[in-house]
C-alpha cells in the first residue's frame, strides 16, 4: 500500500479524499476515493493502484492531511 488513508488527490480541479484501500485479486491495492458535494451528499470512485500512480506523477497528489 503506497497511499494512505486521509490523503488528498486533486483531480479535475476537485479534491478527493482516500477513504479505503483494499487488495484486490491478491495483486493490487484498490483505493475508494470520497468527496463531499455542496448539497451535504458524497461521491464516490475506486482507483486501482496504476492509476493512482499515474495520478501522483502529474504533481496532483496533496498529501495526508496529518501533516497539514
Amino acid at each position: 500500500m503506497k497511499y494512505k488513508i486521509n490523503d488528498t488527490i486533486m483531480i479535475n480541479n476537485n479534491e478527493w479524499l482516500i477513504a479505503e484501500y483494499r487488495m484486490q485479486r491478491g495483486r493490487e491495492y484498490m483505493y475508494t476515493l470520497s468527496r463531499e458535494e455542496t448539497d451535504g451528499s458524497y461521491v464516490t470512485m475506486s482507483l486501482n493502484e496504476r492509476a493512482m500512480d499515474k495520478i501522483t506523477l502529474s504533481g496532483e497528489l496533496m498529501g495526508s492531511k496529518e501533516n497539514v
